[in-house]
């Protein structure tokens, strides 16, 4: 093992319910395939909050959270190539063994041996953080480092959705929460998947103005107005292709079913504690609906949106609306979880 004895700041869950303390502690040792990466920007997630209030595990206490990554290579492990000191790169949060069939055939997600970064090994509220070199992606000098960190994950996991979705070329897409996922959602399945009609479902007022500017041909306040009704009317009647839920609440669920069409999909992405009910011959079989799952992204896909980015063909200049200091995490996780100031996404970054 290669490492140092030199000590940095982290932001780290001791336990559930309890605020992320700043802990002083060693500068992680990497091992041979490594890369050693000192944080630039991490973007904090609502699976952030998740963890904190116990909604999902994480794999140990204490542990350093944050998953959504971008910086600059300080050291790299013997056996790593292609990898130079002093790179600017962003972050494939899947720790993947790339050995086993699923990694072998692209889907990186489904590793037997699994594990998050900022789940369960330390992740990137901290001033450096170890990374496998096989998840490095090189971030291009015109991108900046906190667009690179939510590239990480609010981007591509909603990209990963519309594809998990089979989103096509004059497809009408429904999304259901215009939060840091959600938005991205809108403007990727407008500007990229061509989708005859997008149409964005929140309560807050603030959230639909933004995505009409994302793309968004049509908006839905779900307090004032039924969104099944709105989006028969958007679509003569036919109902959507694809419908994305990036809110996990039982209502928001079953409203989203009940917008799909006939072999529409219905796409969740949103994490939540309740369950949702459903009629499976009026919701699901008499439709030939499918529900498909999403858990994270692959790294060819983050691969493709910063291409996409680099050459403008996604803007991402509004995507992060709050930045706070790795000293102000805690405030940072209130603000989204608070929703203060109708955050897109909160980013830390450095001093």
């Amino acid at each position: 093992m290669e490492g140092t004895t030199e000590f940095m700041i982290a932001g780290r869950l001791h336990a559930v319910g309890e605020e992320l303390r700043l802990d002083h502690v060693h500068i992680p040792r990497i091992g041979p395939e490594d890369v050693l990466v000192k944080v630039s920007a991490s973007g904090v997630c609502h699976s952030d909050i998740n963890y904190i209030r116990g909604i999902a595990p994480v794999g140990r206490l204490p542990i350093t959270l944050g998953h959504e990554i971008a910086g600059v290579v300080a050291k790299t492990g013997r056996r790593v190539r292609g990898i130079k000191q002093g790179e600017r790169v962003c972050v494939h949060y899947v720790v993947h063994c790339g050995r086993c069939k699923f990694c072998r055939t692209g889907k990186e997600n489904y590793c037997t041996k699994y594990r998050m970064m900022g789940k369960d090994v330390d992740g990137g509220f901290a001033e450096y953080v170890s990374v496998p070199a096989n998840s490095i992606v090189r971030l291009p000098g015109a991108i900046p480092f906190e667009q690179g960190a939510i590239m990480g994950c609010a981007v591509s996991t909603a990209f990963h959705a519309l594809n998990r979705g089979r989103t096509q070329r004059g497809d009408h897409v429904v999304v259901f929460g215009v939060g840091g996922l959600g938005a991205h959602a809108i403007q990727l399945a407008s500007k990229i998947f061509k989708s005859a009609s997008v149409t964005a479902v929140d309560l807050l007022e603030a959230k639909l103005v933004l995505a009409k500017m994302l793309g968004a041909t049509a908006v839905v306040n779900g307090s004032e107005r039924d969104p099944v009704e709105t989006v028969r009317r958007t679509t003569d009647g036919r109902l959507a292709d694809v419908v994305i839920d990036f809110v996990g609440q039982e209502r928001t669920m079953e409203k989203a079913v009940e917008c799909v069409g006939k072999g529409g999909r219905m796409v969740l992405v949103g994490i939540g504690a309740r369950q949702m009910r459903l009629q499976p011959y009026r919701m699901i079989i008499g439709k030939e609906m499918e529900i498909v799952g999403v858990n994270d992204h692959l790294k060819t896909e983050l691969v493709q949106l910063v291409k996409m980015v680099d050459s403008g063909r996604i803007d991402l200049s509004k995507s992060v609306t709050h930045r706070v200091s790795l000293e102000e995490i805690n405030s940072g996780i209130h603000i989204l979880e608070e929703n203060l100031g109708n955050p897109v996404r909160v980013v830390v970054t450095e001093s």
